[in-house]
């Protein structure tokens, strides 16, 4: 298109050239088009034009498909703390921590109020002997003690010396009848009194009697003759039985 404007115009001033000296004739009569030419080269791109107006907007296109992640980005500054949530559940009780070092020692306290007696402790060894004291007042007569088991029976000591005669004791009850003795060599004088004496542990005939036999109750109570007046057994459970006569 270029090219025929500039063949144009350089026809039109080679025919203003031919007629510089004549006198200015009627313009003819616009020739017929001529054909296209062929096309030149392409000149050099001109400068760039104006930016346009911006056109309406065109319809949305169809939804892009999610692109890969991208890196991370840098971590933002730090916001302001929310408020506090509500709490949660109570969690299991963890595994026991090393035992940590000691802390020092603190201040005493104030003394506290003297607690409940606590309960009895096992009695402790016995302690050493202390030194004697002064002698009290006799106290109160304790109620007698239930009888021990039975003791097996010592040996018989020797006779001590007779003691100081003692008050006649109340007759106690008759005992079983022995079995009969062997006949002695003398018989009682006809008319003598016999009684019967039964103590605990000891028995004696009293003042003008003699005793003319003794003997323990019991399985294995030994006696032990006390003078000619009384006999005692080596058993305190035993009952000391004599027969006495008088004089």
């Amino acid at each position: 298109m270029r090219q025929v404007i500039a063949w144009t115009a350089a026809v039109s001033l080679l025919a203003l050239a031919g007629c510089a000296k004549g006198d200015k004739g009627d313009p003819g009569q616009p020739g017929s088009k001529g054909e296209q030419g062929a096309a030149g080269t392409a000149g050099p791109p001109g400068p760039p034009g104006p930016k346009g107006d911006t056109g309406p907007a065109g319809p949305p296109g169809p939804k892009g498909e999610i692109g890969a992640a991208g890196p991370p980005g840098l971590p933002g500054p730090k916001g302001d703390a929310g408020p506090a949530g509500p709490p949660g559940p109570q969690g299991e009780i963890g595994a026991a921590g090393p035992p940590g070092p000691p802390g020092p020692k603190g201040d005493p306290g104030a003394l506290g109020a003297i607690g409940p007696a606590g309960p009895k402790g096992d009695a402790g060894p016995p302690g050493p002997a202390g030194a004697q004291g002064g002698k009290g007042d006799p106290g109160a007569a304790g109620l007698s003690g239930q009888a021990g088991p039975k003791g097996d029976a010592g040996p018989i000591g020797s006779a001590g010396p007779q003691g100081p005669k003692g008050d006649p004791g109340a007759q106690g009850p008759a005992g079983p009848p022995g079995p009969p003795g062997p006949q002695g060599a003398a018989a009682v004088a006809q008319g003598a009194r016999l009684r019967v004496v039964v103590g605990q542990e000891k028995a004696a005939c009293g003042s003008g009697e003699i005793m003319i036999g003794a003997y323990c109750t019991g399985d294995n109570a030994a006696l032990r003759m006390d003078g000619m007046t009384g006999a005692v057994c080596q058993d305190a459970n035993a009952m000391a039985v004599v027969s006495c006569a008088t004089k």
